[in-house]
Parts: C-alpha cells; structure tokens; sequence
C-alpha cells in the first residue's frame, strides 16, 4: 500500500495482462440486520453462458442466477439468525462446472426495536401491511388512524405528546393526518424534528395547499400529476414475474435532497433532506403492499426498514469502520479506533493497535499473518471482520490489483518553477580584474625603458 502512495501520479502507462477466469469483481455488505435481504453482485471473467450461485454457510443454495453477456450477475439472500456467516459465491461454466470460489463473509446483527409513531388520515392497504411488517418486526408503535370525522383508532401513547416524541425514533404522516394537525401539534412535530426524530411524509394524493405550503417549507414542493406505473424489479432484485407498481399521482421539486428510493429508470419514488439534527423524507410510491401480497414478504420488510433507518434518530456512537477484503500479508486499515483497541485473530491472539490520533477519524494499520475470522475488541465489545489467505481467489486479487495499479496512471506532477531573487554581483573579482590589469601595465612599462635607453 505504502508503494501505491509513494507512485501515485508517476505511472506513464499500464498495459493490464489479461485478468484469470473466475470472480473479477464482488460488492456484497459486510454485515446486515437480522431479518433484511441482501444482495452481493459482481462480474466472472471467463465464464460465458455460465451461472453464479451463492451457498450458505451449511452447504445449501441460498440463491443462483444465469451470468449476462458482459459476465454480471446479482444474488440476494435472506439474513435470518445473528452471528457471523460465511457463504461461498461459486461460478460455474456453461457445463455447471466450477470454475472459481469466493468467500462472501457477513455479519448478522440484531435489529434495533424502533420506536415508530404513524398519523393517518384513513385506513388503506399500504397502511395495513405496513403496521403489521412494524409489529412483526418487534417495532414499538404508537398509532392514530382516522376512520370518520369523529372516530379514529389510536394505540399507543398519545401520538403527538411531547414525551412521546422525544423517546420515539420516526414518525409517519400521510398528507391527510397533516391537515388535521393543528397549530401546536405541528410546532411539536417540527420541534422534535429539529432534535433528532426522523420524518416521514407520506404522500398518497396531491395534498391540500395549505399541506403543500407547509411541505415546501420543509423542502419538498409538492404538485399534482398524472399517476403513472414504475418499475422496480431491479431496484429490489425481483424476477420477472413482479408485479407492477404505481407511484403517487404528484411531482416532487426538493432542493439538496437524496434520493431514498428509485425506480429502474433512476426517477425518484422517494427522497430525504437534514432538517436540523434529523432528517425529513418524502414517499410516494403508492402500492409497495404488493410486494407482500406476491409473497416477497421479506423484500417488503427490507424496503420499509432501509427507509426508516436511513431517517431514524441517531442513537449511541458510531462503531469502527473495519478493513474490507483484508488479506494475509497486506496492510488492513481500521478507523474510529481508539487508544487501547487490538485485533484478535482466529487463535485469540491479541495484537495492540498504534492509533493515529492526529488522523481524522483516527486510524491504525494492521497486518494479518493467517486467515479467518478476526475480531477489532475494546473491553467487552467486539467488532468482527474476516481475513482472505495470501493464496486465496486469485482471479479477484489480480483483478484488484490491476484496479489498484491503473488508479495510479497519470502525468508526474510538474516541479515548481525555481524561485529567483535579484543578487548583487559580488565586487572582488572586478578589484582582481583590475589588480592584473594594472600589474600587467607596469611590467610591460618597466620592461621597456631600459630598450629606449
């Protein structure tokens, strides 16, 4: 690594051998909730009309799909118990012969029991799977849900009562249950926003122009359109037998958003922007209900759960960023670590970590000496990670390393101009000049008088 820096830019050219047959490149998460779907995806060189299946850690098929032309291919799988996982991507040819062997290691974590609060205007069918997914999820839910002018069902605590904000993790509001609001329930609302609750407005038709002006001033200009059907079956990694979906018959304008979800074509379904220490999102995709109703039951719920998490209140510290795709013999890199942190690899061995403190976030090196299963720990806790041996996957060690390597073309960077100053010539040799000179004279002058004489 310490090469690669020290080369950076000095790289003329790079004339890449041809990369092996086998997993060229490879993109799955290090680790995922308990519950979630997850998806690793790559390219096999080589391996035309072949197939990449991923097996799990007991010798089964979690998951297979056929490569296309260009070698890509996309898995998803279901993270069910917590603890450490190692699935195996295998790649096979057009015959289903094995053709190379990747080590896809993943940690489970257990998922984090939100606390939700849900306003709505009136009952629906996105509103039905959506509470059921929250309390099969083990989510804490804190409901009221208009049924007349008169009558609502509310459980939970009180929806909008100040105590209850601040212990809850996101709130959802459709457009109908933000009309209702009055004055004093939305500065709550907004104040709570502002300290760190999670906002999620969800739109299911144009809403009213007072909603609008109150949304926009949120960041969301929100206008009414034609509703159309959107395409999702590559965003959530479903087959061709999806069903269709439609999105909100509104258009959105958000200034400095993200993008939450999109459709296949890249148009938005949803968005979210900072508003204070929280964050506030727009949604309308209208039916995401029909991914359970078609018995993808556990894409729903990763879809809701990526959502929320990505807008829910911040709690308790950020943990270490752990090396990626670490292997024995190189350097692997670990951040947000801290004065006392060590590795411990597959024996117990402990290694003591030397923190950059002066870093931001501060870092420290490690080089691993075996394979397996190590361990970042800091007392009581325990952050895993795996270790690739030297030897291992070298179609996708040489398809890094070429990576790596054509990152560092580029033109030398050019030397500065030298820095020049007026100085003044110094006096002596004119004096010396001078002196010979006038030597010179007199000795000719001396040695021609005694001629004339």
């Amino acid at each position: 690594a310490r090469d690669r820096d020290a080369a950076r830019g000095l790289v003329a050219a790079f004339d890449a051998a041809p990369l092996p047959r086998g997993v060229v490149e490879l993109d799955a998460p290090d680790s995922v909730r308990a519950g979630r779907s997850w998806r690793v995806a790559g390219r096999a060189e080589g391996a035309a009309g072949g197939r990449a299946e991923l097996v799990d850690p007991a010798g089964a098929v979690a998951g297979g799909a056929d490569l296309d032309a260009n070698g890509r291919f996309a898995l998803d799988a279901p993270a069910k118990g917590a603890g450490r996982a190692l699935f195996a991507l295998r790649v096979l040819d057009r015959e289903r012969r094995r053709i190379d062997e990747v080590a896809v290691p993943l940690v489970v974590q257990p998922g984090a029991a939100l606390k939700l609060v849900l306003l709505a205007g009136a009952p629906d069918p996105e509103l039905k799977y959506l509470r059921r997914w929250a309390v099969d999820a083990g989510l804490a839910l804190d409901e009221r849900i208009g049924l007349s002018d008169r009558a609502a069902l509310v459980d939970g605590a009180e929806p909008l009562d100040a105590d209850a904000l601040r212990a809850a993790d996101v709130a959802i509001v459709d457009e109908r249950a933000w009309a209702a609001l009055d004055a004093g329930r939305k500065a709550a609302l907004l104040a709570a926003v502002g300290d760190g609750l999670g906002l999620l407005l969800r739109a299911t038709a144009p809403p009213a122009p007072a909603v609008a002006a109150d949304w926009s001033a949120l960041g969301f200009d929100v206008r009414a359109a034609v509703p159309a059907p959107v395409a999702l079956t590559q965003t959530l990694g479903l087959d061709a037998s999806a069903p269709a979906f439609a999105r909100a018959a509104i258009e959105v304008d958000a200034r400095d958003a993200a993008p939450l979800l999109r459709a296949d074509d890249g148009t938005p379904l949803a968005l979210w922007r900072a508003v204070g220490a929280g964050r506030v999102g727009l949604w309308w995709l209208a039916d995401s209900y029909r991914l359970a109703l078609a018995g993808a039951r556990t894409r729903f719920g990763t879809l809701w759960s990526d959502a929320l998490g990505t807008l829910a209140r911040a709690r308790g510290d950020a943990p270490p960023e752990l090396p990626r795709r670490a292997r024995v013999g190189e350097r692997a890199v670990a951040c947000r670590v801290a004065p006392g942190d060590g590795v411990e690899d597959a024996d117990g061995a402990r290694t003591a970590l030397v923190v950059d403190a002066s870093a931001a976030p501060p870092c420290a090196a490690y080089w691993p000496t075996a394979g397996g299963w190590h361990a970042l720990v800091r007392g009581a806790t325990r952050w895993p990670f795996f270790v690739r041996a030297a030897d291992a996957e070298r179609a996708l060690a040489a398809a890094d390393d070429a990576r790596a390597t054509r990152a560092l073309v580029g033109a030398a960077a050019e030397a500065p101009p030298p820095a020049t100053r007026a100085v003044p010539l110094p006096r002596w040799p004119f004096f010396l000049g001078w002196l010979a000179s006038a030597v010179a004279l007199w000795w000719l002058e001396r040695r021609a008088r005694p001629a004339s004489a």
